[in-house]
């Protein structure tokens, strides 16, 4: 008589069943996960994974019997060692320290494009959109993830067992939590070895799970990790595993296209009607052929066409020129079904709903005389002061949303562009008909008492470069930031800089990023504080620096801080930066926080570098990427001009 052993049902199940068999049994419902883990060697983050992937199989059709072969795909630890700890711009010095492994320095741009081919190119075990989520550092691909650095913070406590006081002790003298989660494992590589696979798919099902549960599956995970593994399990988990790609639409077209034979232009028109996950489902599915079923719909956020340049370039007349604010671009979307129920949206560039954050826009955009639209346009405001009323700058309207501001700031929307209606995709037109309609769509509305008033915004025919000098002055006059020039042949090019749009306001401000934080030395209070930053523009080959910035006042300063250690910034790599009293010793920023500096002038020093003087931050730009910082060129435009007068 053959009596059945542990080993003889593990056996069995790694030969021949499928995973889903795991978890079948004889008149319980479900095994214990404790059994399973103990018989089978199948961890609770595994069970988990095979249940929900079974039922996904089922809800397609499938058979529910998850094939072993499944989740077989290069391990994760090599994954975060060839992939994301090359792209983190991590020191060396720094990755021996955290990781004990000896890494070669952080690779140029060319070396970071690269390494993005081979990872889209390869058969790696991973779908297009794994892929997509590594680049991006998403591995919810753009769902909500609920995971804040509090969640891990208790996360850890019940990893390590120790308590609140103790990790908040732990976690302010190294500022990421991701290091905590390193420093708790025992080892560089964890065992048994996870599957790249394993992880993207147990992290891309984890949002629906209720809390408790959640926790269970990510102890189980960290379990299997090594030191590297956990750091960067930790920064996927917080969504801050990428590295710079997430707004830079063109790469990632350009490497999806190439991996999948298809035109960037297509690639890049569809990313800009959805997003870079669904895009890559459509390439691996069906082709390039499936992106033309990819169609602009309202409430589906699209980031708007941007100015690409100064009017200085003007070489095509007429043009259309219009009033730039001073203010926030928001996309207004409202959808119609047909019992007459609606819905709106109002989305920044980089595609946030702010419909909540603007009192009353809502019953603005359902007044508009349409069953479907999305119309471009600035939230801008008017404030009240001493002098009289003028228009409010970006800081107060971005103030007055966040109820920080005392004196009262008029809220009001210009709308400038119209690119779809009633089931109509209107971007293939020339701005001269789409401002046609767009005038039928605002201008029955524009004088109405709305919460937030709507109109077109103001602008006139230039037939000559003294008309758009003209009406340049004429706008900042009235003290309007300056003008945007645009061709009236032009189509509407969504998620691109059009070089038919051209602007013109005064070289007082330039959105810079910080690469650098220097320690304040001034005063006790300030004792673990940064005093100053070091700054800089975008070139050719990453950021260049241009000058070190003072802090602001301690509520910025925290602020900034607090986004530093939020987000992990610091490399581990040491800085000096020259002064007055001798060198000073920093620490370096990855390229993330972009901030206003306002400056007197521009300065080129003894070795041809271009520096600003007396540069003082003016805010923080939360809604604004590092990739869309200006550039080294627009530093030698300024300066260009200040010789020239």
């Amino acid at each position: 008589m053959k009596i059945v052993q542990s080993d003889d049902v593990r056996g069995w199940f790694t030969r021949t069943a499928p995973l889903s068999e795991l978890l079948r049994s004889i008149g319980e419902r479900q095994l214990e996960g404790s059994y399973i883990e103990r018989v089978v060697g199948m961890p609770l983050h595994l069970r988990f994974l095979v249940e929900r992937l079974s039922r996904e199989r089922l809800a397609q059709g499938k058979s529910p019997d998850v094939p072993a072969a499944a989740l077989d795909s290069i391990p994760f630890h090599a994954l975060c060692t060839g992939f994301f700890l090359p792209l983190s711009v991590m020191a060396p010095e720094r990755a021996v320290q955290l990781f004990g492994l000896r890494v070669p320095p952080p690779p140029d741009t060319a070396g970071r494009e690269a390494l993005l081919g081979k990872l889209l190119g390869k058969n790696l075990g991973l779908s297009a959109e794994q892929k997509i989520a590594c680049i991006l550092g998403d591995p919810f691909m753009g769902r909500p993830s609920t995971f804040r650095r509090d969640s891990l913070v208790r996360l850890l406590m019940s990893v390590q067992l120790i308590g609140w006081r103790e990790v908040l002790d732990q976690l302010s003298a190294v500022g990421d939590v991701a290091v905590l989660f390193a420093a708790s494992r025992p080892n560089p590589i964890g065992q048994p070895p996870l599957t790249a696979a394993e992880v993207l798919e147990v992290l891309r099902l984890l949002p629906d799970e209720r809390r408790n549960a959640k926790f269970e599956i990510l102890r189980a995970l960290f379990g299997r990790c090594g030191k590297v593994e956990a750091y960067f399990l930790a920064k996927l988990l917080l969504r801050k595993a990428g590295f710079g790609f997430d707004y830079q639409g063109p790469l990632i077209a350009r490497m999806l296209g190439g991996a999948y034979g298809a035109s960037e232009e297509l690639v890049s028109h569809a990313m800009a009607l959805t997003d870079a996950f669904h895009v890559a489902r459509v390439l691996s599915q069906e082709g390039a052929a499936g992106l033309k079923k990819i169609q602009l719909q309202p409430l589906v956020p699209v980031r708007p066409a941007l100015a690409s340049g100064s009017t200085d370039e003007l070489k095509k007349f007429p043009v259309w020129v219009e009033r730039k604010y001073d203010g926030i671009r928001l996309m207004l979307h409202k959808s119609t079904d047909a019992r007459g129920s609606m819905l709106c949206g109002a989305y920044t560039r980089n595609r946030g709903d702010w419909l909540e954050l603007v009192p009353g826009l809502d019953m603005t955009i359902k007044s508009l005389p349409a069953q479907n639209a999305i119309v471009d346009g600035e939230l801008h405001g008017t404030v009240i002061d001493l002098a009289g009323p003028r228009p409010a700058t970006v800081y107060e309207v971005y103030a007055a949303l966040q109820g920080e501001r005392a004196t009262p700031v008029s809220l009001k929307y210009a709308a400038f562009d119209v690119i779809y209606l009633n089931g109509r995709d209107l971007t293939g037109l020339p701005l001269s008909e789409r401002r046609t309609w767009l005038s039928m769509l605002v201008t029955p509305v524009s004088g109405m008492p709305l919460p937030v008033p709507v109109g077109m915004a103001d602008g006139q025919l230039a037939t000559t470069r003294d008309d758009v000098s003209r009406l340049y002055h004429h706008f900042r006059a009235q003290r309007y930031e300056g003008i945007v020039v645009k061709d009236l042949e032009g189509r509407y090019r969504l998620a691109e800089r059009d070089p038919s749009w051209l602007k013109r306001k005064p070289e007082i401000t330039l959105d810079l990023v910080l690469i650098g934080a220097l320690p304040a030395v001034t005063t006790k209070e300030r004792v673990g504080a940064f005093g100053s930053y070091v700054i800089a523009a975008r070139g050719a080959e990453g950021f260049e620096d241009v000058g070190d910035v003072a802090g602001v006042d301690r509520e910025r300063d925290a602020e900034i801080q607090g986004e530093i250690l939020r987000e992990g910034l610091l490399t581990g790599r040491r800085i000096e930066r020259k002064s007055a009293s001798g060198a000073r010793a920093g620490y370096e920023l990855r390229p993330h926080i972009v901030v206003t500096v306002k400056f007197e002038g521009i300065a080129r020093d003894s070795e041809g570098r271009l520096t600003l003087r007396d540069p003082k931050i003016a805010m923080l730009r939360a809604d604004k990427p590092a990739s869309e910082a200006d550039s080294v060129k627009a530093l030698e435009e300024v300066y260009l001009r200040q010789r020239v007068g």
